[in-house]
Order: C-alpha cells, then sequence, then structure tokens
C-alpha cells in the first residue's frame, strides 16, 4: 500500500512541476510588470518544492 500511495503522490509532484515549468513560461505575456514578477516568483517556488518533494520522496525516503 505504501508504494501505491508514494506512486500516486510522485504523479501529482511530477503533474505540478510540468504545470509550474508551463506557468512560467505563460507569464511572459504582456502583463503588467509587478503582476508577471509576482507570477513568475510563485512557479518557481512550486516548481521547487515539487521536485524537492519528488526528491526526498523517492531517493532519500527509501531505508
Amino acid at each position: 500500500m505504501k508504494r501505491l500511495i508514494r506512486l500516486a503522490l510522485s504523479l501529482f509532484l511530477g503533474a505540478l512541476a510540468l504545470l509550474s515549468i508551463f506557468g512560467f513560461l505563460a507569464s511572459f505575456e504582456p502583463l503588467e510588470l509587478r503582476i508577471r514578477i509576482i507570477w513568475r516568483v510563485v512557479y518557481i517556488v512550486m516548481f521547487v518544492a515539487s521536485m524537492a518533494g519528488l526528491l526526498r520522496m523517492n531517493l532519500w525516503g527509501k531505508k
């Protein structure tokens, strides 16, 4: 059961990482500068958090 939960969470975090990459690229659309910077920071934080979760769960989480 733990393996199934790890797989489901890995898929979710991978999808979140892909979404944050797409959102970061979409933040280059012509918007107000302050709004673009805020969205870029949000997407960068989402990407780093999802990748850290993936690494921690799949590489360092195995005992």
